[in-house]
């Protein structure tokens, strides 16, 4: 699709979601669209949200849309790229006005462009943990195939990103609670398949405790950090998982939980089933279905409807934010990146954005469309990025 099809598409897209859910079909061709430039998400919330919009139309009431698009076809010329097919030329009026939305808005980023942003080569983090045998043991997982079997005949394998335990199932009967620990820093992520088949993914600065065989009536395990957790069904045993603010307790489903030490709030968000979740301050006990997430904060409990990609895109390879605050995003981008943030003003730290980028990217990805909004900009000293206002 050439540029000024997809534009008017475009355009068209975000106009009908003011009005309406989008198609799935549309909702594709919008996140196709984001993939192709970092600069589009920006766009788009300049676009869809109303004061934005509403301002692009007025410009345009003494804006020249046969102008626009003559320069339009210049530049196509130009740049050698494919010529306008003739039937691009008798595209509807309304059309082109759509067009002219997103041309008018695009130009002010490609005003931006001409002022060069820093570079921040920081590079993501990697699948690294350290795991802690219940005789004292340590063994760095990092790029590490390893084999052995525990004294139970608990077969532990791993390879470079990845944990498993394989009961010896003769021997069951015989098992007694013995708890390994695998603890992820920062700037690392790792997943583990626990005994019964339970696979748990591990984000950064994240410690789970667990059996290496679970017991007959219960299988519990014990976090500090984020995990996501795809439970074995087993109607005979329910699976439990244990923070500082709560407790949730299943039988098979799928969850995201966060239950970070230095962060005020703490959050299990459903993808799929049914999970009981208690406050571990109030005793109120939630019944969340999917989309529904539990969130703790300040000793007051309460159940919220969410999107869930947002709160599983670390999982999927993504670091996606919504108007999060600056602070928000850069206590997970800090902790992903393993480097320091400081802001200059406090205030800084309330201004919200949003970010869609793929979690393996340099963080400069993450920081040029935020400075693409010329609010801030972003400095590098040694391992600390400092946040200060634009104009500084």
């Amino acid at each position: 699709m050439n540029e000024f099809l997809q534009g008017h598409t475009i355009a068209e897209i975000i106009l009908a979601e003011k009005e309406r859910p989008l198609t799935e079909k549309e909702q594709q061709q919008l996140e196709e669209w984001f993939r192709q430039d970092s600069r589009n998400y920006l766009l788009y919330e300049k676009l869809k949200y109303g004061e934005n919009l509403s301002q692009s139309l007025k410009d345009l009431g003494s804006y020249n849309t046969e102008k626009a698009f003559i320069g339009f076809q210049n530049k196509i010329n130009q740049t050698k790229t494919r010529k306008l097919n003739h039937i691009l030329v008798r595209v509807a009026a309304a059309a082109v006005l759509l067009f002219g939305v997103y041309y008018f808005a695009h130009q002010q980023f490609v005003a931006i462009d001409e002022e060069p942003l820093q570079q921040l080569a920081i590079n993501p983090g990697t699948s690294k943990a350290i795991l802690k045998l219940a005789d004292g043991t340590v063994v760095n997982l990092e790029n590490k195939r390893t084999e052995f079997t525990e004294s139970d005949g608990t077969t532990i394998s791993s390879d470079t990103n990845k944990v498993v335990y394989q009961p010896n199932k003769k021997r069951v009967k015989q098992r007694q609670l013995k708890y390994n620990t695998i603890e992820i820093p920062r700037g690392g992520e790792y997943q583990l398949t626990l005994s019964d088949g339970t696979n748990v993914w591990l984000n950064s600065e994240t410690t789970i405790k667990y059996p290496v065989v679970f017991a007959e009536n219960k299988r519990e395990v014990f976090i500090e950090g984020e995990a996501f957790f795809d439970v074995a069904h087993n109607e005979e045993v329910p699976f439990i998982v244990t923070t500082a603010d709560m407790t949730v307790q299943v039988l098979g489903t799928a969850f995201n939980i966060r239950g970070y030490r230095n962060e005020e709030t703490a959050t299990t968000t459903l993808v799929r089933g049914k999970v009981n979740v208690t406050s571990t301050t109030t005793d109120q006990t939630f019944l969340l279905k999917p989309s529904q997430q539990f969130i703790t904060e300040e000793g007051n409990s309460a159940v919220r409807q969410v999107d869930v990609n947002q709160y599983i895109a670390w999982k999927e390879g993504r670091i996606l934010f919504e108007d999060n605050t600056l602070k928000e995003i850069f206590t997970d981008v800090a902790r992903w990146y393993n480097i320091d943030v400081e802001f200059a003003n406090p205030a800084l730290e309330e201004l919200r954005f949003s970010v869609d980028v793929k979690r393996y990217d340099e963080i400069n990805e993450i920081t040029k469309i935020i400075e693409l909004t010329k609010k801030v900009k972003f400095e590098l000293t040694d391992e600390t990025i400092t946040i200060v206002n634009f104009k500084n």
